[in-house]
């Protein structure tokens, strides 16, 4: 198991990783007028998710992914399993089709691109704030996103339904971590408009025996690397500041190779978790649409406090961020040049320096502030889509087995072997999965990624955020990213630099 994990690593490991050109794809989507839907399937009549109609013709469903093409290949031979005992089980042949379509942006391009032309898949990895464009888009009287929650509680195919496809008469839809099935709600729109595939979130990455030379002159009475351990999950962002500053007082004595005490991979996690963890508001929906929550009293004044107290640590360089370097801090965390590494789940396998062993690398949660430990939910969804070109039977049609698809990837003998075999820190979104024999197997291992993982379930679990998503939520997203380098730069006060991140998403919001 170990050894086809390790061989697997590079494959599935790039599937959130963005990748450069997609391969162009034969079977994207169809542009067949209504009256030549019946190739798909379809009928005059929609069968929609509990007829019991059983298909003549084969089912055409395709599925883009983003990542490599070993990871597709992967991705595909899934598929092939899935065809396999639809077709022995019910008789019906579905042809599943799975393709890289380059990055989530790429992916979210050809979409909207393709959404007139029926230039689209049947399903498709998203970012939320994709699916919440798609949404509004839709013109008076025509639907281009499934709702989930129908599929799920579907009396034929739902949850425990079909032991065939992997399912137990105890995986309901509880078995969903709250959080993942929570994010597909949090549109202007009520419904599931995303389903969880794979999840991560923010970790802290430290080199464990230089985090202890630093404890010996900043904090001298914690010592040994499991009671740091438990100082670290004790801390307060405040007291962790703290100790960034004693380790900057001390830098030429803990690693003379030391740049920075801390860097922040993402400016906007930053900026959106503290926001949460102070109980600053962030943004919201309210009568359908979205809204700047900081834009204006008490939060904006906060907000600006905020963003000159990430000042004053950058200009101690006690923290960095990507957004001010422009590049992640993995690699001046392999080379000793920062001591606090803050990143990404997903991005695990990046801060294993060479020479290192994983019992040599320490990860915790973030410090959170006051304690309020909240933080940020990540990781790929699938949404549904349905083709403007085609009669609302063989949509409902390809739908149906779509939906079933879905199911069967997260079952959990596959969602396991999708987050084992080297995905980098991303875990399953079933709580069945956790308690399964091969990913208790996995945690038990001596690695990074194991290590990183019991971070998230055992530390973070229960304590993820989903922000809204809506028109401008992305824009929105992106510009208080931008506010971080702008001010910790000194290139514009706090003020203004709020100011033009709220109006330039104001642009995209109605």
């Amino acid at each position: 198991m170990k050894t086809k994990r390790i061989l697997m690593l590079l494959s599935l490991g790039a599937l959130l990783a963005s990748c450069g050109e997609a391969p162009t794809s034969s079977g994207a989507g169809s542009s067949a007028k209504p009256e030549e839907s019946s190739a798909a399937g379809g009928s005059s009549v929609a069968p929609g998710p509990t007829s019991s109609v059983v298909p003549t013709e084969a089912i055409d469903v395709s599925f883009w992914s983003t990542g490599s093409q070993a990871m597709t290949t992967q991705l595909q031979a899934l598929a092939d399993k899935f065809e396999d005992a639809i077709l022995e089980n019910t008789g019906v042949t579905v042809n599943m089709e799975v393709t890289v379509e380059g990055s989530y942006d790429d992916i979210a391009d050809k979409i909207n691109k393709g959404l007139a032309t029926g230039t689209i898949p049947t399903m498709a990895v998203a970012y939320p704030d994709t699916v919440a464009n798609i949404l509004d888009q839709e013109p008076a009287g025509k639907q281009y996103l499934y709702d989930i929650a129908p599929y799920m509680d579907d009396p034929e195919i739902g949850f425990t339904k079909q032991s065939y496809l992997g399912d137990t008469p105890d995986a309901t839809k509880d078995d969903i971590v709250e959080a993942f099935y929570d994010e597909g709600t949090h549109y202007a729109r009520e419904g599931l408009f995303s389903y969880p595939f794979m999840k991560s979130s923010e970790v802290m990455f430290y080199n464990i025996d230089d985090v202890e030379r630093a404890y010996r002159y900043c904090k001298p009475e914690i010592v040994g690397k499991d009671n740091i351990r438990k100082d670290l999950l004790s801390m307060t962002w405040t007291e962790f500041e703290g100790l960034l500053t004693k380790v900057m007082e001390n830098k030429d004595r803990i690693l003379s190779t030391l740049k920075h005490a801390a860097w922040y991979d993402s400016d906007s996690n930053w900026f959106i978790t503290q926001m949460y963890q102070r109980g600053i508001g962030y943004s919201s929906i309210q009568d359908n649409k979205g809204h700047i929550d900081f834009e204006t009293g008490e939060a904006r004044t906060k907000t600006e406090e905020m963003l000159t107290s990430f000042k004053a640590l950058h200009d101690d360089q006690r923290i960095t961020t990507k957004g001010i370097e422009n590049t992640y801090g993995s690699t001046a965390f392999s080379k000793g040049e920062v001591l606090f590494e803050i990143g990404s789940s997903g991005g695990t396998g990046y801060n294993m320096p060479e020479g290192l062993l994983p019992e040599d690398i320490g990860i915790v949660p973030v410090p959170a502030f006051n304690k309020n430990k909240l933080y940020v939910s990540q990781g790929p969804t699938i949404t549904f889509l349905k083709n403007p070109t085609l009669s609302d039977a063989a949509n409902d049609l390809q739908m149906k087995y779509a939906w079933q698809f879905a199911k069967f990837l997260t079952n959990p003998e596959n969602n396991v072997d999708l987050c084992t075999l080297g995905s980098e820190g991303y875990i399953p979104v079933r709580y069945s999965a956790f308690d399964s024999d091969a990913y208790m197997e996995f945690l038990a291992e001596e690695s990074i990624y194991s290590a990183s993982a019991k971070v998230l379930i055992n530390e973070i679990q229960g304590s993820y955020y989903n922000a809204p998503v809506f028109p401008g939520s992305a824009q929105l997203r992106d510009g208080v990213g931008n506010v971080i380098p702008y001010v910790l730069k000194g290139e514009k006060t706090p003020a203004k630099a709020l100011t033009d991140a709220i109006d330039q998403a104001k642009t995209y919001m109605h």
